[in-house]
């Protein structure tokens, strides 16, 4: 396994973790009447620590960036959707508490399946495909089958959690595009530079995609609680990654019965801790909302 791709990734997670930890408690405390998004936004960049949030965001980005192009898709990307795992602790931090001993237990199912799926897969690296009619043909799938979950989410009439739940899927597939086209861009720049980046058509695939799938998670989010999208959209967002990368980077994971029984139990494992979060993310919240009611 690449430990400098893990050490990135992990350290890509838990700054993304921070970041969300310090704007949402920035935004916890916004007046009753910035309730528009522009109102928002003009009461938060007022905010340092909402802007350190920011710069947070942007050093995870790049750590996430790195890791990427220092291993295996199917490495980095587990991690990375982990995020979830050092939110608990950076805002029990940010909060000056001590986290519950239901936080710490669904922190550890979470950290256990993430750990297992990592020793048990341990890809190996082969030759990328490249820009080839195969990565542009799987690419075309994705974005085919978010569309068909986002058709499916359409059609669910008027269940806002199975609703949430094919959003959720949507914005797995999207974000594991992101990832795979991240990859791809970077191997341009390394390959040709900056103007082989720049003319190549995953870093525009890139941007289009973050956006649907940034889109499609807000949908989510004001449809039902995270559990019902978080835990679908991030082990969506795995598998999509690692079927990215089998196909284009040819990184083959162990294969014998033995160890796919594995990784289908940790990623299992994996699905119930982030549930288990996602559920004391949405107590949290129905805590605060009142104050911020009040406020």
């Amino acid at each position: 396994m690449n430990a400098l791709a893990v050490t990135l990734a992990l350290l890509s997670a838990a700054t993304f973790a921070i970041s969300s930890s310090v704007q949402h408690q920035a935004a916890e405390k916004a007046p009753a009447s910035a309730a528009s998004v522009f109102a928002l936004l003009g009461y938060l960049v007022r905010r340092p620590p909402w802007l350190v949030g920011q710069v947070l965001a942007t050093c995870a980005f790049a750590l996430h960036a790195s890791a990427l192009h220092a291993g295996p898709i199917a490495v980095v990307q587990p991690i990375v959707v982990s995020g979830i795992v050092w939110a608990v602790p950076a805002r029990a931090a940010i909060s000056r508490r001590l986290p519950s001993l239901s936080e710490l237990r669904a922190v550890l199912v979470t950290a256990l399946g993430l750990a297992v799926f990592l020793v048990a897969s341990d890809p190996t690296e082969g030759e990328p495909a490249g820009l080839g009619a195969g990565t542009v043909a799987l690419a075309a799938v994705g974005v085919v089958v978010a569309l068909a979950a986002n058709v499916a989410a359409g059609r669910v009439g008027d269940d806002p959690r199975r609703k949430a739940f094919f959003l959720g899927c949507v914005g797995g597939v999207l974000f594991g595009l992101v990832a795979g086209f991240m990859k791809l861009a970077l191997q341009e720049l390394n390959d040709g530079g900056v103007d082989a980046m720049l003319t190549a058509w995953p870093t525009y695939a890139l941007l289009l995609v973050g956006a649907g799938g940034v889109l499609t998670n807000q949908r989510a989010y004001r449809t039902a609680g995270l559990s019902a999208s978080m835990p679908a959209l991030n082990i969506v967002n795995g598998l999509t990654s690692l079927v990215f990368g089998f196909t284009v980077f040819s990184e083959v994971p162990r294969h014998s019965p033995l160890f796919l029984v594995i990784e289908v139990g940790a990623l299992a494992c994996m699905a119930v801790g982030l549930w288990m979060l996602m559920r004391f993310e949405e107590a949290h919240q129905r805590v605060t909302q009142p104050e911020l009611a009040h406020d």
